[in-house]
């Protein structure tokens, strides 16, 4: 059974397009997982968690009446992929104590679902066993766009009761609790640049995923609002129906590239963040699909056309969410001593970290000079150039826009390195290095920089990535060295996997004259 701690009302509204009811956002707070008497505590939620709750007698009562049929249960992967199933609503009340099984394989495969040989975590030889899916009922919320089904968020546990050390989310929430032990809280939020286009699944896979696939929208016209008001359709719609998620955006704007759009999600605690971002990327896919398109995420999908980010934001406040400890009144550029002492941790251990930040193949693409991704671990004030741009609009808007990851990146290992790398700066009052003023793909200015050991340049490859995040002892002390192993056997296979791959381009450059 499960013990309310954050006793909520409902609030249940009607869609006035469809007359189904739902219940956006987060929808249960702060509960405790009973078992024989013995509590234990499945997750502490914050204020900003219960922004949208749902007492389990509402959610029985939902699905009594037949508002809820089916929940989807699911979990980040190591890519981040919303991975699990589809529960009817009566077995999902009727094995809340016990949890879901879920085969251990979501660990032990590639995005292409190869399984990887020699991991400890799955493997042939163990039989691929079950794991138990325990549902953070805090995440749980009905699904605007689907007709009586509810979407819940699961942690991860072994069938004895121990966490699953390499669960992305596992991963962050540990980080969160070593903050919260320093006495602070972080809030965060993410930036994603989307691709669309007028095709289907069916269509992606008779033209073999090629560079001739139709965007929603042709040409760039970022930021051109005629041309974006053309795509209210599928973009307006998308928007609405995360709003209604409880997913909340800030705004939306066409994008520097065909069928491209950022859309910006409202800060919340940093797990919630994570969370959120997962499923705005599922979400966007399905809504897509729902109106005969697609969206990709992938970080650079054509070598002649810009790449998509993933900017991410964070600040840290305190225990109570009182005061943003990024702020100082009276400090230069505003910037507290616990903020310089965060920006340089998130820099100094920025190249040991990259690859959570880039986490494939592709994602390297992205990094080319004049391109709008970072090459080095530079920041500045207000400056679009750098890896870390710092804003400082504000005593509760000052946060650190990290501009490394691509929007391919699993977002529950890109806050769980930012918050990481900056909990270790302020343990270890690192110095932060003198800021770059200009741009930062300026060859003498990165030069001096570089000479000066202000700035350190980052991998090129995921091989090079992976290597420094496999010899970084912060990321073991701060991860997991179970984690780091794991995740390093998983990039080490998507490297090998493409090395055995022929190319388009060597087709091109070769065939015919080699």
């Amino acid at each position: 059974m499960f013990e309310n701690r954050a006793r909520a009302k409902a609030r249940i509204e009607k869609d006035n397009t469809t007359g189904k009811r739902f219940c956006p956002g987060a929808c249960i707070a702060d509960f405790k997982y009973v078992n024989g008497g013995a509590a234990k505590q499945l997750q502490i939620f914050s204020e900003e968690r219960n922004a949208y709750q749902m007492e389990l007698a509402e959610i029985k009562r939902l699905i009594e009446e037949g508002e809820i049929e089916f929940i989807k249960l699911g979990t980040p992967d190591i890519e981040g992929v919303f991975r699990g199933k589809r529960v009817a609503a009566q077995f999902f009340l009727d094995s809340l104590e016990e949890g879901f099984a879920q085969s251990d394989v979501i660990f032990g495969w590639d995005i292409a679902e190869n399984v990887l040989p020699n991991l400890d975590i799955s493997n042939w030889e163990r039989g691929f066993t079950d794991f138990v899916m325990k549902p953070d009922l805090s995440t749980f919320a009905l699904v605007p766009w689907e007709q009586r089904v509810a979407s819940c968020i699961c942690d991860m546990w072994t069938e004895h009761g121990d966490p699953i050390l390499v669960a992305p989310r596992y991963v962050l929430q540990k980080v969160i609790e070593r903050g919260r032990e320093m006495g602070f809280e972080a809030m965060a939020a993410a930036e994603l640049e989307v691709r669309y286009f007028r095709e289907t699944q069916i269509s992606l896979r008779e033209k073999d995923f090629s560079t001739n696939l139709v965007p929603l929208n042709p040409g760039t016209n970022c930021y051109v609002i005629s041309h974006a008001t053309t795509d209210e359709p599928l973009i307006g719609h998308i928007a609405r129906m995360m709003r209604d998620y409880g997913i909340e955006i800030e705004g939306y704007t066409r994008e520097h590239g065909p069928g491209m759009y950022e859309m910006n999600m409202r800060y919340t605690d940093i797990l919630s963040a994570a969370d959120r971002t997962m499923l705005f990327k599922n979400g966007v896919k399905e809504l897509s699909h729902q109106l005969g398109y697609v969206a990709t995420f992938m970080a650079k999908w054509n070598d002649k056309e810009d790449g998509s980010s993933g900017h991410t934001h964070l600040s840290l406040w305190d225990r109570n969410r009182e005061r943003n400890v990024f702020w100082d009144t009276d400090a230069e550029g505003h910037m507290s001593e616990t903020m310089r002492h965060f920006v340089a941790g998130v820099l100094a251990k920025m190249p040991e970290l990259q690859v959570l930040y880039a986490p494939v193949i592709n994602s390297y693409k992205r990094y080319i000079e004049g391109s709008w991704a970072p090459l080095n671990t530079s920041w500045g004030m207000d400056n679009r150039t750098c890896a870390v741009r710092v804003i400082n609009s504000g005593k509760r808007a000052i946060r650190i826009e990290n501009r490394v990851p691509g929007c391919d990146a699993n977002f529950y290992l890109v806050l769980a390195a930012m918050l990481a790398s900056g909990l270790y700066g302020i343990e270890h009052k690192l110095e932060l290095p003198g800021r770059l003023e200009g741009n930062a793909y300026s060859r003498a200015a990165l030069q001096k920089a570089m000479q000066e050991g202000a700035i350190q340049p980052l991998a090129r490859n995921l091989t090079e990535a992976t290597d420094r995040f496999e010899q970084s002892e912060m990321a073991r002390e701060y991860l997991g060295s179970y984690f780091v192993d794991h995740f390093v056997a998983t990039r080490r296979w998507e490297v090998q996997e493409f090395e055995r791959a022929v190319t388009d381009w060597e087709r091109r450059r070769y065939f015919e004259l080699i």
